[in-house]
């Protein structure tokens, strides 16, 4: 599907709703990951390195979904 398609899925308002869905996926693994790590620093005493390793692989599985998503519904 190209994107100026209008029967494109990113145009229609569930399109829409999916792509925000994402960014909230996104934002819960980035939020998620990232107190888990900061808790490993509270009981275990990793501090800083908890909190960064928690926060760099919530990025990256969120960037992977996001991509995906992208991909499949052709951005």
């Amino acid at each position: 599907m190209k994107r100026d398609d209008p029967n494109s899925d990113a145009n229609t308002p569930i399109g829409w709703l999916r792509m925000y869905a994402v960014v909230f996926e996104f934002l819960a693994y980035l939020g998620g990951l990232g107190y888990l790590g900061w808790w490993l620093d509270q009981t275990r005493g990793w501090e800083p390195w908890g909190l960064l390793g928690g926060l760099f692989i919530g990025t990256g599985f969120g960037l992977y979904r996001l991509i995906r998503e992208a991909k499949r519904i052709g951005l």
